[in-house]
Parts: structure tokens; C-alpha cells; sequence
């Protein structure tokens, strides 16, 4: 196709793509309509929606700020946004940006769906967030008292003070707690790289904002 035709047939292709799940195949048709208008906000969040299910949420949630930036006023902007978000395990940012969405569209059935899903998401995140570094410490408990009981069997115990035991044991449920603390933390640390700027790219996505 010629590159003198109008954004609206970039757009139609792209739809097309989409409705085809080629996402990458709509990445570069509504790519290729911003080049013809860098100010479309549909385009960008038609994008967004493309990346998003290729997991390339870097992409994905910079066409959903470009969206709010050139019209603060489309809902699609925050429901992009918080969508990104949601899948990138930032649930706090995604209920806000749901809520921003649900302002201007308060009867909107679909946002409130997706909010009162990922407040639940939330909560539970929050959940094991404080529970889990106690299962940590509690499965330190039972390997501790395992390691007592399994020496007491042995001809020459290492640990036969009551003192002793104890402390093996909670030692040992230490290490488990910090165990488990440090997973949780890794894990928020690896969830927040997921909206980091990739240090590489496959040419596929390599797709410059048209508005530079």
C-alpha cells in the first residue's frame, strides 16, 4: 500500500490484524497511521492494546501516557493505562488509573468490572505480602525440628542441650522467614522491570514515535 493513504485505512488494516490476533502485523499498520498523523490518540491506543498482547509492556504503556497526554478527556487513555498495569502486577497504579477512568465514565460496566477484579488482585497481593515471609518462618520451624529429632537418633547427637535445640530451631526459622522475604522482594523488583525501557529489542517492535 502507498504510504499516501489516510491514517483511517492504517487504522482499518491494523483493526483487521487485531481482529486476526496479528499483533505484530497491527503494531506496523497503526504505526504507519501516526507517521501520516502523530497526533491520532486512537492510533496510540489501538498500539497500546497491540503491544499489550505481546507483552511488550514497556510500548504499551507509553502509548496509553501519550493517549492521556493528547486528550486527557478519552477514557480509553486510563482503561490502557490501568490495563498495562494490571498485567504487570502494579495494582495499586492500575486502581488508580481505573478510577480516573470510571470518573469519566462512571456507569461504564466493563471499568467497573475490571476494578472491583484487580481491587481483589490487590488485596490479595497484600495478603501475602505479610503472610508470606511467616510461612517462610514456619516451614524453618518444622526443617529445624526435623534436624533435632533426626539427631537425637543418631549414636552421638550434636545438639542434646534443650537450649541448643531450641536455638537450632529458631535459627533455622530465621533463614526461612528471610527466605521468603527475600522472594517477595525479588519478585516486586522483577514485576517493576516488566514497565522498564528494554536494554534490547527485537526489530520487530523497534517502532520510533512518529511525533520525534
Amino acid at each position: 500500500m502507498s504510504t499516501d493513504e489516510p491514517e483511517d485505512d492504517f487504522k482499518e488494516l491494523g483493526n483487521q490484524c487485531v481482529k486476526y490476533k496479528d499483533y505484530k502485523g497491527a503494531v506496523v499498520q497503526y504505526s504507519n497511521g501516526l507517521r501520516k498523523n502523530p497526533a491520532d490518540f486512537f492510533l496510540y491506543s489501538n498500539r497500546s492494546f497491540a503491544y499489550l498482547k505481546l507483552k511488550q509492556f514497556y510500548y504499551a504503556l507509553s502509548d496509553a501516557e501519550k493517549v492521556i497526554e493528547l486528550r486527557p478527556d478519552f477514557v480509553k487513555g486510563y482503561f490502557r493505562k490501568a490495563e498495562v498495569l494490571r498485567e504487570t502486577f502494579q495494582y495499586d497504579e492500575a486502581l488508580l488509573n481505573y478510577g480516573r477512568a470510571l470518573k469519566l465514565e462512571s456507569s461504564n460496566e466493563v471499568i467497573i468490572s475490571n476494578l472491583r477484579m484487580t481491587a481483589g488482585l490487590c488485596n490479595r497481593e497484600t495478603m501475602l505480602e505479610k503472610n508470606v515471609p511467616w510461612v517462610g518462618a514456619g516451614v524453618g520451624v518444622i526443617l529445624g525440628c526435623a534436624i533435632v529429632i533426626s539427631d537425637q537418633f543418631t549414636k552421638s547427637p550434636s545438639v542434646s542441650h534443650p537450649i541448643l535445640m531450641v536455638l537450632l530451631v529458631m535459627i533455622s526459622a530465621s533463614i526461612g522467614f528471610g527466605v521468603a522475604k527475600s522472594f517477595r522482594y525479588y519478585l516486586k523488583f522483577h514485576r517493576k522491570g516488566l514497565i522498564e525501557a528494554p536494554t534490547e529489542m527485537s526489530d520487530d517492535f523497534l517502532v520510533q514515535d512518529p511525533s520525534n
